[in-house]
């Protein structure tokens, strides 16, 4: 759960995820908050890839802790 004012953790994933191919956005008053911003074409499998790279990019943010 992000519920920390602690942005360096949302660019731990962020980071992360591009280097597994993901781009997602921060936002939120603190920086924060990830956003996800998939297009209305998305596929299933498309879906499921994005989500796998952001489940693989929370572990390995969480890790470097």
């Amino acid at each position: 759960e992000f519920v920390a004012r602690e942005p360096s953790r949302a660019k731990a994933v962020l980071s992360a995820a591009f280097e597994r191919g993901l781009v997602l956005l921060s936002c939120g008053l603190y920086g924060n908050v990830i956003r996800l911003l998939p297009p209305l074409t998305l596929t299933d499998a498309e879906a499921d890839e994005g989500l796998s790279i952001l489940e693989e990019a929370l572990v390995a943010a969480g890790s470097a802790d």
